[in-house]
């Protein structure tokens, strides 16, 4: 099967959610699998850049004028995806570890399965 074809069976198939959730676990894993790399590695600035860019699709997102969820949380995970670009620099400059952004992500998982 092709990539396009496999892409296309996904869209069709998932639902947002699902999809959300996949990409989380998968830019989550890569993350936890390098996490304590120090100093940040090839592989560990790969998956802090594919956890930011996450991040930054979920910002957008949420500023939307689109966005149905309720107010309080959207502002909350507005703030906190402004968090995970101040940590992530914090963990190229050598003065943090990944391991917050690891739980982050893994809470935000357990919410997208319905267990917050």
């Amino acid at each position: 099967m092709s990539i396009a074809a496999y892409t296309q069976t996904i869209k069709e198939t998932e639902t947002p959610r699902q999809i959300e959730r996949r990409v989380v676990a998968q830019v989550t894993v890569a993350l936890e699998r390098h996490a304590g790399d120090a100093p940040a590695t090839p592989e560990l600035r790969d998956a802090l850049a594919r956890n930011q860019r996450l991040w930054g699709a979920f910002r957008a997102d949420l500023i939307g004028e689109d966005n149905t969820l309720p107010a309080e949380l959207r502002a909350g995970l507005i703030s906190l995806s402004f968090w995970v670009d101040r940590h992530t620099l914090q963990v190229l400059e050598g003065t943090a570890t990944a391991e917050p952004l690891v739980d982050v992500n893994r809470k935000i998982l357990a919410g997208l399965r319905g267990r917050g």
